[in-house]
């Protein structure tokens, strides 16, 4: 005998899409009307992807809550991760992913930053093969904090990152990175 459709999970898909189309609707009026009061909280949604010729891709949608003030940044982002290897031979690996960044901005050109991210274990079953090597390049379960600069068109950030990946003790690495913008 088949269950009918249950309420609770159709319900809370409505609630879910009309709060996507309400967002997007307030966004547009407030470009158009530049009059509106500014608010310290808003939300976002991005998309980050990269692909590696030879070894895989990943794409991370991400929908973030956000709280901005003069010297505070708090982000605490939800998404998913679609993730494939040449190690994995069957259908993409979606995991869940929970985020927060703290940043303190000290003056201009300097701030504090604390970020900590979570993967689930896979959504639809698949393993997630991955060698110590490329969890340098996929996004891994972490925690790390650093200081960013920016001088006129060079950006700085150092930092210290943890990751939990397949290891048996945590991998913690040292990072340092610079662009310069044109």
């Amino acid at each position: 005998m088949k269950r009918p459709l249950s309420t609770p999970p159709l319900f809370y898909f409505l609630i879910f899409l009309t709060f996507f189309t309400i967002e997007a609707q307030e966004k547009a009026e407030r470009i158009n009307n530049t009059e509106l009061p500014s608010s310290d909280f808003y939300t976002s949604r991005y998309k980050v992807q990269a692909a590696f010729d030879g070894l895989g891709y990943y794409k991370l949608y991400n929908y973030t809550f956000n709280y901005e003030t003069d010297k505070l940044l708090i982000t605490l982002g939800a998404g998913f991760l679609e993730q494939n290897t040449i190690f994995n031979n069957m259908a993409p690996g979606l995991h869940g992913s929970f985020s927060a960044n703290f940043e303190y901005i000290f003056n201009p050109r300097f701030s504090f930053y604390l970020f900590g991210r979570y993967l689930t274990p896979s959504l639809n079953d698949e393993a997630r093969i991955n060698t110590p090597h490329m969890e340098l390049l996929y996004p891994q379960s972490e925690v790390s904090a650093g200081l960013k600069g920016n001088f006129n068109n060079v950006n700085i950030n150092v930092g210290a990152s943890t990751i939990f990946g397949n290891e048996p003790r945590p991998n913690t690495l040292l990072r340092t990175k610079v662009s310069i913008g044109f």
